[in-house]
């Protein structure tokens, strides 16, 4: 016992310290950054700085993978992060992948010895590091899908505005910079980096396939195919958003009825799924030594992991049959 919690406050100084140095690197290129912009008002730059170089500034994007130098050069060379950097933008964080990575090992190794230092087996403290590690991951994939979900739900009346927009003689750019001053976002920061771009001159084209890089919606690419028809061989973009946001509204009707009709197997699925737990609970508080031989015998501890790994793989696989794509 006395092991395990020695062991504990030493993984706690060590993650203190490591915060510590995130801060201080994060600190340290703030002051630059503000060193920079004192320098540049004392030499009188920032009174010759345009509108325009001051708006181009400000869309400049931060790819860096870490606010420390090394670390964020041995991140380039994995490539199997970029998955993980794409659902960080798409989840709308301003932090960092070495920020995301910093907290699995930490709240794996913290949640094994956790377990461990309050007299728990092992296998129960690795499975505690395995949930602990994975809860930052989880937090952002659903921080991703609440986002992209909150966008298709605003995308149909930012086209009507659009559409009205356009049909008051305005430009499709102005259009775009109307929907990010009248909605929330995240539809408004995402329409107004697309206007951005285009107002810096890039083309049309690479701004709206931008756009599908940062949100994960189905409806994007028949917006954006309609939008390129238009502009390159004519046609009325004002009733081409009509119908586009009239086909989005109708399948969002559907997707509600598809999960009214699925609602009843997710509640099973999420019932028997959590039915073993519950069980097992209630009966190691009412008997403690009723579950010694499971937790203390290499053949318990081997039916645990078929339990709980055949728990898993039936959650999984209702919800796939119950997760109908519309």
């Amino acid at each position: 016992m006395m092991l395990g919690i020695a062991a504990l406050l030493v993984f706690a100084s060590l993650a203190l310290l490591g915060f510590a140095v995130s801060g201080w690197a994060r600190g340290r290129e703030e002051s630059k950054h503000t060193l920079d912009r004192r320098l540049a008002v004392m030499t009188g730059a920032a009174v010759a700085e345009t509108p325009a170089d001051a708006s181009q500034s400000s869309v400049l994007k931060d790819r860096r993978l870490s606010g420390i130098a090394f670390l964020n050069t041995l991140l380039r060379r994995v490539s199997r992060l970029n998955p993980l950097v794409h659902m960080i933008r798409q989840a709308g964080l301003k932090k960092r992948v070495g920020e995301i990575l910093l907290y699995v090992p930490l709240l794996g190794v913290g949640g094994y010895l956790a377990v461990v230092s309050l007299g728990g087996p092992a296998v129960a403290g690795l499975g505690a590091g395995l949930v602990a590690g994975a809860a930052p991951l989880m937090v952002v994939r659903r921080m991703q899908r609440k986002r992209n979900h909150l966008f298709s739900e605003q995308l149909p009346d930012a086209l009507d505005l659009i559409r009205a927009a356009l049909q008051a003689g305005h430009s499709l750019s102005s259009a775009l910079y109307v929907v990010a001053d009248e909605f929330p976002d995240p539809i408004a920061q995402e329409f107004r980096e697309v206007a951005e771009e285009m107002r810096l001159g890039l083309p049309m084209r690479d701004a709206l396939y931008n756009l599908t890089e940062r949100v994960d919606d189905s409806n994007l690419p028949i917006l954006i195919i309609g939008i390129l028809v238009t502009q390159e061989i004519g046609g009325n973009l004002a009733e081409v958003l009509n119908n586009i946001s009239h086909t989005i509204r109708e399948r969002f009707k559907l997707l509600r009825e598809t999960k009214v009709m699925t609602a009843q197997g997710k509640m099973s699925g999420n019932l028997l799924s959590a039915l073993p737990f519950c069980v097992a609970i209630g009966v190691f508080v009412m008997n403690p030594t009723y579950f010694s031989p499971m937790l203390h015998t290499t053949t318990g501890l081997y039916m645990l992991g078929y339990a709980i790994v055949s728990i898993v793989i039936g959650h999984v696989v209702i919800s796939r049959v119950t997760n109908l794509r519309v």
